[in-house]
């Protein structure tokens, strides 16, 4: 599994791409629900504060590390229980951290099926070589 989520090479690839904006976008989703919790749960606004405030960093931490191999992408996943586990405070969570959790797991394998697409594609065309693509059809 874990040489399947082995990122491209490609410095803007689909998978990094699509990964890290679902990544940034539940560290918004995640500050929110924290705000909500500290005025739903007021008892408990420490245990909120700080199973939040580790879940946006180590989501930002991931965010940065997703091009040094596939287990950020691993560690992406794992982070996904806290996220929706923050159902617990703020019940809309089970519903949009779900929601997150299926999109950051369609984006790391349907980004690297685009990405493993597009590495073949340039091999084909490198190997034609540059002589190729510069021929015109006759009229």
């Amino acid at each position: 599994m874990i040489s399947k989520l082995a990122p491209s090479p490609r410095p803007h690839g689909a998978q990094r791409m699509f990964s890290a904006t679902t990544l940034v976008l539940e560290v918004c989703v995640v500050f929110f629900t924290l705000l909500a919790a500290h005025q739903l749960v007021p008892d408990q606004r420490a245990l909120s504060w700080t199973w939040g405030g580790l879940t946006i960093l180590a989501l930002l931490v991931v965010a940065g590390m997703l091009r040094r191999g596939a287990w950020p992408y691993l560690i992406g996943m794992v982070l996904q229980i806290p996220v929706v586990a923050l159902g617990l405070q703020v019940s809309a969570m089970w519903v949009v951290g779900s929601f997150f959790a299926l999109l950051y797991v369609y984006g790391v394998f349907k980004g690297n099926q685009l990405d493993r697409e597009k590495d073949a594609v340039d091999r084909r065309v490198l190997a034609e070589g540059p002589d190729a693509s510069d021929e015109a059809p006759d009229a």
